[in-house]
């Protein structure tokens, strides 16, 4: 089990809320095809300013935030709750005492309760970020074959979809994956398993499509990074649940999705689930025992589905 807390950062971290508000701004402008100069005219702003507002380095206005949302079509409800969600433009995490359990300042935690829009950017982030660790109960976005992602998508079970799917706003449909991403995927080792008596052929696929993507995983670090964790010993993030670090920008974040996202910078719940996730990388199985593991899964899929 994980019980040291790892200490603050050398760095104030950005509140969550101003991360994605900057991050969902250029994606709105890149999807359009508006330049920086384009936007910087419409609110009188230089192309450094609103760079920066993109990329979280400085406060963006509220009233900015808004003028920028009315250019790129986005007003109304949606508008309002992320000019609504941003810190004061003169908010100092440091000015403030960490509070409660979770040891959090005002701002440290923000969840996206905007519906279609707050799911496409999640999906936006999770694509874009130049670094993820994430714990998964199931193969996640991007590492699935068309069989499986019918199962986990299927719309009659899947609450919050992690893919681009029909209905989603359509900026979310011209999000690639960033070239170079440092992926690193632990998988629960009940995916070995799951699905056997309801969908054996289809698992089994997907754990040799996984087996074959392993292959590519060599020291350069080109393509994802496969690990099972075991549950032979419980490790704190067995208790958290499917979570995420990720990094954007240069700012990192613990994202989780239940009902709806929640993204969180800086506080003691923050840093613990982020120990936790590097805890679990290296609790997580080798390489060789990752692919082993996969192969006769699927080879046991096989012959249950044969049967």
């Amino acid at each position: 089990m994980l019980h040291a807390v790892p200490s603050l950062p050398a760095e104030v971290p950005q509140a969550p809320a101003r991360i994605m508000a900057g991050f969902y701004l250029r994606c709105l402008r890149e999807g359009q095809g508006i330049r920086l100069e384009d936007a910087a005219r419409a609110v009188g702003a230089s192309m450094a300013a609103v760079s920066r507002w993109e990329r979280a380095q400085s406060p963006i206005r509220q009233d900015a935030l808004s003028r920028l949302l009315r250019r790129y079509g986005v007003a109304g409800a949606d508008s309002s709750f992320l000019a609504g969600s941003l810190p004061p433009q003169n908010y100092d995490r440091r000015t403030y005492e960490e509070q409660g359990e979770g040891r959090r300042a005002p701002h440290d935690s923000w969840a996206d309760v905007a519906g279609d829009q707050a799911t496409a950017r999640h999906i936006a982030l999770m694509r874009s970020a130049s670094e993820v660790i994430q714990y998964c109960m199931l193969v996640p976005a991007g590492l699935r074959t068309q069989n499986y992602e019918l199962v986990v998508l299927d719309p009659e079970v899947c609450v919050i979809p992690d893919e681009p799917v029909l209905g989603l706003p359509t900026w979310v449909h011209h999000v690639p994956w960033a070239e170079g991403q440092q992926r690193t995927v632990l998988l629960d080792e009940t995916v070995l398993f799951r699905g056997r008596d309801t969908h054996p052929a289809t698992v089994a696929g997907q754990l040799r499509y996984l087996a074959g993507l392993m292959i590519q995983d060599d020291s350069d670090r080109q393509g994802p990074v496969i690990r099972i964790l075991p549950l032979s010993e419980v490790r704190f993030i067995h208790t958290v649940g499917p979570a995420a670090e990720v990094t954007i920008h240069g700012h990192r974040m613990v994202v989780r999705v239940g009902l709806f996202p929640s993204y969180e910078t800086g506080s003691g719940a923050a840093r613990i689930i982020s120990a936790g996730l590097h805890d679990a990388v290296r609790a997580a199985w080798s390489r060789e025992a990752t692919y082993e593991a996969l192969v006769n899964a699927a080879e046991g899929m096989e012959r249950r589905a044969a049967s």
